[in-house]
């Protein structure tokens, strides 16, 4: 009896392990922390507030709008969720990917998807919607 348990405690742990290394190897890169801030002509944005904003509204699944119950319901437990950042005429500076855990509404993590170069003036767009600070 002594030989199953210490087998069933093995099993348990060895499963438990394993599936731990996996959510860390599956994790993306960039945290909603200090290593998601990225610095872009001077210019330092942090990914994190802008998914922050984000929680708790609607978006945009395929064509479809989607309120957080229904992403809740068609989408895995963290969800994916991308927010285009433009410049005035429409233009993509860069995008921020979101990881949004669909049942709490909050921000698992947050990493910014480079874009074309910044310039001073995109800085300047930047500083004046509140979304960057000094290097």
């Amino acid at each position: 009896m002594r030989r199953y348990l210490l087998v069933f405690v093995l099993f348990v742990s060895a499963s438990i392990a394993a599936c731990a290394a996996k959510s860390a190897s599956n994790a993306p890169s960039g945290g909603s922390g200090s290593s998601g801030i990225v610095v872009m002509n001077g210019c330092k944005v942090d990914p994190a507030p802008i998914c922050d904003s984000i929680r708790g509204q609607e978006v945009d699944m395929g064509g479809m709008t989607a309120d957080p119950r229904m992403v809740e319901q068609n989408s895995e437990r963290t969800a994916n969720i991308f927010v285009p950042i433009n410049r005035l005429d429409g233009q993509e500076l860069f995008e921020v990917e979101c990881g949004i855990n669909t049942i709490h509404q909050s921000v698992t993590w947050a990493q910014i998807k480079s874009g074309p170069p910044v310039t001073d003036d995109d800085v300047k767009f930047l500083r004046a919607r509140g979304l960057c600070s000094q290097s």
